[in-house]
């Protein structure tokens, strides 16, 4: 009989167990209902009276483009040695409409080891020599791309890409 009890606690203990589960679960992870959202009555469909659409869309476009920072390069250049040149492939390409200044930096020590010049939109730079020797090894660096008004230099913002720079020998 005691053995008999024993199994029917331990039972309604898993029991208990697996339900209390389920409520922290249901509670955790249950999505919550969108149909509480209230909307605003007074709220009209449509465009403000007297506004150009294709002025409005012009004027969008404009703010994301100057928001938006195109740029290309070789996320993994090679240096056949410390003071030679390698293939960085940096692009500021014709649509961006923004000058860019590049400057890498060595991931942990934050040392900038190359910086170019402006940029104008449609060049590139195929290849550079780094303006920090650097020994033997493979780097994790960032480049950072800083944007600048095409039309008066005035700094845009900056955006950044993983590297990894070998040096061969």
């Amino acid at each position: 009989m005691a053995k008999r009890k024993k199994q029917l606690l331990s039972l309604a203990g898993i029991i208990l167990l697996v339900a209390v589960t389920i409520l922290i679960c249901y509670f955790f992870f249950a999505r919550k209902d969108d149909n509480n959202l209230l909307y605003d009555d007074n709220a009209t469909v449509g465009v403000l009276p007297g506004i150009d659409v294709d002025a409005r869309r012009k004027e969008l476009q404009d703010q994301l483009d100057r928001s938006m920072i195109a740029f290309s390069i070789n996320t993994s250049p090679v240096f056949l040695n410390g003071t030679s040149e390698g293939n960085l492939l940096i692009e500021n390409p014709g649509n961006n409409a923004k000058l860019l200044r590049v400057s890498i930096r060595v991931d942990g020590t934050e040392e900038e080891i190359y910086a170019s010049n402006y940029l104008k939109p449609g060049t590139y730079i195929e290849s550079v020599k780094l303006d920090k020797v650097l020994e033997k090894g493979t780097y994790d660096a960032t480049a950072y791309f800083s944007a600048y008004d095409e039309a008066n230099g005035e700094y845009i913002g900056e955006t950044g890409a993983q590297i990894t720079i070998t040096v061969q020998n």
